[in-house]
């Protein structure tokens, strides 16, 4: 089910982000993501990147490493709870 106009697995990914920018001060790396994320490629973390670049929850800034920064919008969703998740 999509709430705020996102799935609940990029719901989860955008939580993950703000709690690790949070605790840490700066934004993971993709292997890193992929790593705590159990995924097998950097591909998919590209994808939720941008799919939420793409909806306005994410900015980047080009050419920066750890350049991801949440939106006004993505911190809404980062503190609410995701039903069934």
């Amino acid at each position: 089910m999509k709430e705020f106009g996102i799935t609940p697995k990029q719901a989860k990914f955008l939580r993950f982000l703000a709690n690790f920018i949070d605790q840490n001060g700066y934004t993971p790396s993709y292997e890193e993501m992929k790593q705590v994320l159990n995924y097998k490629s950097k591909s998919r973390i590209h994808a939720f990147v941008h799919s939420l670049k793409n909806r306005g929850y994410l900015r980047l800034i080009p050419y920066l490493k750890r350049s991801i920064m949440i939106t006004p919008k993505g911190r809404k969703i980062s503190i609410t709870r995701v039903p069934g998740k």
